[in-house]
């Protein structure tokens, strides 16, 4: 893969760690993370998961084995390693405000999961705005229920919650029912907006936002309704969510494959647009300690680190079939900070557990990258 790159090695950064203790049971959290299912939120510890599942009996699939991981050895091999993932890759981190790594073409990427950081910034309007209170209560309908990742799609119907927990989950568990159930309450235009003012160049791309439910019926559920997404302009996309809306949901993540490639049913940004989201909830969190807890209950690091540089670090991961994509934002008390973000789209299917061990193991790399933190050896 030919990528131009940009390097340029700086100083650290980063932020307060606050985190949720986790309700689950280990196990049924180890049972989620080994299954195979279509729309995941990446890295998903056991200390991430917030939810309050009931027992899933299934079965799940055995999870594909994967090699072990090299630590990278600063920027330098982290660009050279990415370059070599197959497929279409952008990488970008910048350490207040300077460039320390960027590569790709520069285009809008296909975002899996990282694009419910968008529902999250229409929710901190919605709360600035006197719109919505974090304990409002939501109500789980079948209307509202999607597929996992997530646990809230196992609940009754009438089950609820909190805006707080349905937000807490949507971002550490990556649970899909959680954002729909946020969507659902926001309404798709106050997302829309929300990514026009959180810094998306071209907000067009987003629209229509779709929730989760929508992306499995288009692309799994009701695929004839989908064929023809790509050549649709805005109002006719409307018109075929519409004819979406009507029908149940009769699909199980057992009907999806992780070899199901459609990248035009998926929502679109740039490293760059990423990462001004990401910033600007992290510059809100002074005002709403909750976008701080939410965002940084799971930290996405798949090895543990040494002396930690920053006081807080904040991730939401994506994963649909060919893409691999990561956020992360690291941050110190004196308002150093550091914003990782790494976007892999590839038609290898095959090795894709392994893409992602790769990504998210580099993302690791860089977060630490001309620091003083180490990974632990132990």
């Amino acid at each position: 893969m030919n990528c131009p790159s940009v390097l340029r090695i700086g100083a650290a950064a980063a932020a307060s760690l606050m985190v949720l203790a986790s309700c689950a049971e280990d196990d049924v959290t180890e049972q989620r993370n080994q299954q195979e299912i279509p729309l995941d939120g990446g890295y998903q510890p056991t200390e991430a998961d917030a939810a309050e599942p009931e027992d899933n009996d299934d079965a799940p699939e055995t999870a594909p084995e994967v090699a072990q991981v090299e630590p990278a050895e600063g920027f330098e091999d982290i660009a050279e390693r990415i370059e070599e993932l197959p497929g279409e890759a952008e990488a970008l981190v910048v350490e207040d405000g300077d460039v320390l790594l960027q590569l790709g073409h520069g285009g809008p990427a296909p975002l899996a999961s990282v694009s419910k950081v968008y529902v999250l910034a229409a929710l901190v309007e919605a709360v600035e705005n006197g719109e919505v209170d974090w304990m409002d209560e939501l109500e789980l309908t079948d209307e509202l229920r999607s597929l996992p990742s997530g646990t809230l799609q196992d609940q009754a119907d009438g089950y609820t919650t909190t805006v707080y927990d349905a937000a807490h989950r949507m971002i550490s568990i990556s649970d899909n029912t959680g954002t729909d159930m946020v969507m659902a309450l926001l309404g798709r235009n106050a997302v829309e907006q929300a990514a026009a003012d959180f810094g998306h160049h071209d907000p067009e791309l987003l629209k229509p936002f779709l929730s989760t439910r929508e992306l499995f019926q288009l692309r799994w559920g009701l695929p004839e309704l989908g064929e023809d997404w790509a050549d649709l302009d805005d109002s006719a996309r409307l018109e075929v969510l519409e004819e979406v809306a009507e029908q149940d949901l009769e699909i199980t993540s057992e009907d999806t494959s992780r070899h199901d490639l459609d990248d035009a049913i998926d929502w679109y940004a740039t490293a760059e647009d990423v990462a001004a989201v990401t910033q600007e909830l992290a510059a809100r969190v002074e005002d709403h300690p909750e976008v701080g807890e939410i965002l940084t209950a799971n930290p996405g690091l798949v090895d543990e680190v040494d002396d930690e540089w920053w006081d807080s670090l904040a991730f939401k991961g994506g994963g649909l079939p060919g893409v691999v994509t990561g956020t992360w934002h690291a941050q110190t008390d004196d308002g150093t900070q550091r914003t990782v973000v790494l976007l892999l789209s590839t038609h290898d299917t095959e090795g894709a557990p392994d893409h992602r061990a790769e990504l998210f193991s580099l993302a690791v790399d860089a977060l630490i990258a001309g620091t003083d933190t180490e990974r632990d050896e132990d």
